[in-house]
């Protein structure tokens, strides 16, 4: 399992009841890092972990920048994107939405034309999962590493205090306090006993 390597990366234990709520914060939103260039496929081996079994068949909608993906191998990354992650979507609108469809000429005016592959350098991508994909994989991505707004985090995490039982040295209220302090994306790895 490939974790966050940087130094400040915070570590937070908590009950195993307090998984599922973490759903909330990977549907509305965290970031991880990349190399631009790197092709939407490598980006899921890397970022995320994900093995190409379970990008074929599990993961069938991905948006980037608002647009439909449908070939991984051949759209890039590059800092700033938008990524949004799900399982197969229900529905007339799910089917055509879907990852390399016989549908996906229904939504030819939307999709990724784009195909130029950045210069590597840094990037950090915005990312979504959603729905029983976010269920399916939120403990994997969590014990890897996200990138959260420290304000966003606190504010979730200050209603489930009860939940923390370790959390980067600190008791709940002292890394709660230590949160309120900070700015911008803060790394942090969650497990849960």
């Amino acid at each position: 399992m490939k974790l966050i390597s940087k130094p400040g990366c915070m570590e937070l234990s908590m009950v195993a009841e307090a998984a599922w709520g973490w759903n909330y914060i990977l549907q509305k939103g965290f970031a991880l890092d990349g190399v631009s260039g790197t092709s939407v496929r490598g980006f899921l081996h890397d970022a995320l972990g994900f093995d190409d079994g379970f990008i074929d068949s599990t993961v069938r909608t991905i948006f980037l920048n608002n647009s439909p993906v449908d070939d991984l191998d051949r759209t890039y990354i590059k800092d700033g994107d938008r990524m949004g992650l799900g399982s197969a979507m229900p529905g007339l609108v799910g089917i055509v939405m879907g990852r390399d469809n016989f549908y996906k000429s229904f939504r030819s005016g939307i999709e990724i034309k784009d195909h130029s592959r950045a210069q590597a350098s840094p990037a950090r991508v915005s990312m979504k999962v959603f729905s029983t994909l976010a269920a399916e994989t939120g403990r994997g991505l969590l014990a890897r590493g996200i990138l959260v707004d420290a304000g966003v985090l606190a504010e979730f995490l200050r209603d489930r205090k009860a939940q923390i039982l370790s959390a980067d040295g600190l008791d709940a209220e002292g890394f709660l306090a230590r949160l309120e302090t900070m700015t911008g994306d803060v790394s942090i790895r969650v497990i849960f006993a």
